[in-house]
C-alpha cells in the first residue's frame, strides 16, 4: 500500500471520529453552558454545605466528590426533563444534606432552566 493511500485513509478515519463527536457535542456544549451560566448567576450556589458553584468552576473542588457527581447527574436530569423540579430538590437535598443556602440556589437554578414556563421542562435531547 502507498504512503498516499494510507494517508488517505488514515485522514478519512480521522475525519470520522472528529464527525461522529459532532452530533452529541451540540447538545453537551448547551448543558455545559447551563452550568456555566448557573455558577456565575446563582453565586453562592450552595447545595447543603457543598458550594456547587465553586466546583463547576474548578473542576469539581468546592465539593465532596460523590455529592459533586451527584449533583451533576441530577441536574443533567433536570435541564433535559427527565426528572421534575421537585423531585430534583427532594433528591438533592436527601443526598446531599440540608443547608441555609439551598432554597436559594434551587430557586436560581429553576429560573434558569431553558423553558421554566412548563414546570422546569427542558428542551428534548
Amino acid at each position: 500500500m502507498s504512503k498516499a493511500i494510507r494517508v488517505s485513509r488514515f485522514l478519512a478515519v480521522t475525519v470520522a471520529v472528529v464527525c461522529s463527536g459532532c452530533a452529541t457535542q451540540g447538545s453537551g456544549d448547551t448543558y455545559d453552558a447551563f452550568l456555566q451560566k448557573i455558577a456565575a448567576d446563582c453565586k453562592p450556589l450552595i447545595i447543603g454545605s457543598d458550594n456547587m458553584g465553586e466546583a463547576i468552576i474548578f473542576n469539581g473542588v468546592g465539593a465532596i466528590p460523590v455529592n459533586y457527581t451527584n449533583f451533576l447527574s441530577k441536574t443533567e436530569a433536570l435541564y433535559r426533563g427527565g426528572i421534575s423540579p421537585q423531585i430534583y430538590r427532594d433528591s438533592l437535598t436527601a443526598f446531599v444534606g440540608t443547608g441555609s443556602y439551598n432554597a436559594r440556589s434551587f430557586d436560581c437554578i429553576m429560573a434558569h432552566l431553558p423553558n421554566t414556563a412548563s414546570g422546569g421542562a427542558a428542551p428534548p435531547k
